[in-house]
Order: structure tokens, then C-alpha cells, then sequence
């Protein structure tokens, strides 16, 4: 199971309604600047209706290449 604080990312929109993952970049980054262990992007915040098949596989995607990025592996 998980241990330690795990955050509920809320998934940025564009005022056109698509995914801003410039945005979601900025917060997975801000997170894991908190010293968050775990993150949970796309459906857990209440949006997760809205996003396309696609959307939600992009935006979990953009999550772990944000956090691998950032963060170096062990």
C-alpha cells in the first residue's frame, strides 16, 4: 500500500477546454518542491468526467514525465 502524503492533483484546463499541461507541469513540480512521496493525477479531484480517453492518458503521462524529470530515480 502507500505510505507517507500523497497529494490529489486537480487537472488545468485551457479556457478551451483542453488540458494545460504546462499547468499540471507547474504542479507536479510544486508538489514535489513539499516533499510530496506520491502523486494521484486525473480523477480524483472531481474532473476526471470531463477529460477524453486520451486526456486522461496525457495528463497522467505528462505527471510521471514531470516527476522524472525532477526527481532522480533510486
Amino acid at each position: 500500500m502507500f505510505t507517507g502524503t500523497g497529494t490529489a492533483l486537480v487537472t488545468p484546463f485551457r479556457t478551451d477546454g483542453s488540458l494545460d499541461e504546462a499547468a499540471l507541469r507547474r504542479l507536479v513540480r510544486r508538489q514535489l518542491d513539499a516533499d510530496v512521496d506520491f502523486l494521484v493525477p486525473c480523477g480524483t479531484t472531481g474532473e476526471s468526467p470531463t477529460l477524453t480517453h486520451k486526456e486522461h492518458l496525457r495528463g497522467k503521462s505528462q505527471s510521471w514525465r514531470a516527476r522524472a524529470a525532477i526527481t532522480p530515480r533510486k
